[in-house]
C-alpha cells in the first residue's frame, strides 16, 4: 500500500472522529509527515544509526533502578549510552536493563558534556498494545525534522510527560507521543561508539 492509499484510509478514520476540520487537517499533516519519514532509504538510516546514539537516564546512585523517562529530572541523574540493539525492534526502552549500559572498567561510560541542538515531537507505533511503550530507535532517527542537520547530532534522549503510557497515547494516530532531545558533543562521538555494530532486522552492519 503506497502513501496515498494509507492517507486515504486515514482520512476515512478521521471522518469517524469527533474533530473539527482544523483538527482533522492537523492530524492529516502529522500522519503525512510520519509516512514520509518512513521512506528514508535504509542506507541513510544505517548511517544515522552509526552517528547518533540513544541515551537512557537512570536514577542517581542506583544503576539497578529503572530507567527514567518522565517526571522531574535531577542534575545528578545519570545519562548512559546503550549497548547496540536492533534499531527496528520496538524494544529500545521496553526491555532496557542495567546490563545494556555501555561500560568502561565496570562503570558506565561517561557521557561527555553536551549541547542541545534541537528537540521535536516523535510518534511511535504501538503494535496494537497501547498500554505498553515500545519505541524503536529507527522511529526517532527517521523523524528528525529536515530543518535539523542530522550530521550535527551525536545522541538523543527520549522523554514522556507521564509514566502512565495510556496518557501519552493518541487514539486518532494510534501512536504514543514522546519528546526527543537531540545533543551534540564538542569532540563529537568517540571512536568506540562510532565503531559499534548497527543491528537492523537481525543483521549486523
Amino acid at each position: 500500500m503506497d502513501i496515498k492509499e494509507k492517507l486515504a484510509r486515514f482520512k476515512l478514520r478521521l471522518n469517524s472522529c469527533a474533530l473539527t476540520e482544523s483538527e482533522k487537517e492537523n492530524y492529516l499533516d502529522i500522519e503525512r509527515k510520519i509516512l514520509d519519514s518512513e521512506q528514508l532509504p535504509v542506507s541513510q538510516l544505517l548511517e544515522r544509526a552509526r552517528r547518533i546514539k540513544p541515551l537512557v537516564r537512570v536514577q542517581a546512585g542506583d544503576l539497578s533502578a529503572r530507567k527514567k523517562t518522565s517526571g522531574e529530572f535531577s542534575e545528578t541523574d545519570l545519562l548512559c549510552f546503550c549497548t547496540p540493539c536492533d534499531i527496528r525492534r520496538r524494544s529500545y526502552l521496553y526491555d532496557f536493563t542495567p546490563k545494556k549500559i555501555v561500560r568502561c572498567k565496570g562503570l558506565p561510560l561517561q557521557v561527555p558534556p553536551r549541547e542541545k541542538v534541537g528537540e521535536f515531537t516523535c510518534y511511535h507505533d504501538t503494535g496494537s498494545f497501547y498500554g505498553i511503550l515500545m519505541p524503536s530507535v529507527d522511529e526517532v532517527l527517521q523523524q528528525i525534522p529536515p530543518e535539523i542537520d542530522w550530521l550535527e547530532v551525536d545522541a538523543f534522549e527520549l522523554t514522556f510527560p507521564s509514566m502512565n503510557f495510556r496518557e501519552v497515547y493518541d487514539g486518532v494516530l494510534d501512536r504514543h507521543v514522546s519528546n526527543v532531545i537531540l545533543y551534540r558533543f564538542p569532540n563529537r562521538l568517540s571512536s568506540r561508539l562510532r565503531g559499534q555494530d548497527v543491528i537492523f532486522e537481525g543483521r549486523r552492519y
